[in-house]
């Protein structure tokens, strides 16, 4: 893949418009209300949820679902492509766990280790449900650790970039989705994992 100074915004391909991902989202919000038996400690997987998570969170208040937002940093790309394997935490939750519903937010599923660590260290805290939502699922080419709850949309094997996912820590406030067309072959890892 190219280094990302070197990527122009005629480079990258729109895999998942603005447009299409706010109806997807709203979409989401409605299956996520539906499921919330009250209250949900939203528990963001930084950084590249943010965005996402601020839409969704959004949507779910305007269907009434009271929702406390915090975050938690797991790791397992650092500045490359590919992940390690390993979950490192890097910022701990903050706030009461124990007996609470939990909705963990991440950007996209591929192996599940990520969301399954996240969703364990939740269950040991003590949360009386944990659910899972990303937005987008890449695992129909892997055997996934775990399966979201709620999933925005089916992702190809495509290393994606915008609304909140980098390469490198760059193009996260692209207002889509999208995916820097290669070449050559080359690996369709991303982000959290």
């Amino acid at each position: 893949m190219q280094h990302p100074d070197e990527i122009g915004p005629n480079a990258i391909k729109t895999l998942y418009s603005a447009e299409e991902i706010g109806t997807r989202i709203e979409v989401m919000a409605d299956a996520i209300a539906e499921a919330a038996d009250g209250p949900l400690l939203v528990e963001v997987i930084m950084n590249g949820a943010v965005l996402f998570a601020a839409d969704l969170v959004r949507a779910l208040s305007r269907r009434g679902v009271a929702v406390e937002i915090d975050f938690i940093a797991l790791s397992s790309y650092g500045e490359g492509t590919k992940s390690s394997g390993n979950v490192v935490l890097e910022a701990d939750a903050r706030g009461a766990i124990a007996g609470r519903d939990v909705l963990l937010i991440d950007d996209i599923l591929e192996t599940g280790r990520t969301l399954s660590f996240a969703k364990g260290y939740f269950a040991e805290k003590g949360a009386a449900r944990v659910m899972t939502g990303v937005l987008l699922d890449k695992s129909a080419a892997r055997e996934p650790v775990i399966a979201p709850d709620f999933a925005g949309f089916e992702c190809p094997d495509l290393f994606v970039i915008g609304y909140g996912m980098d390469y490198a820590y760059r193009f996260r406030e692209l207002p889509y989705i999208g995916y820097v067309e290669q070449e050559t072959g080359g690996d369709g890892e991303n982000s959290s994992g």
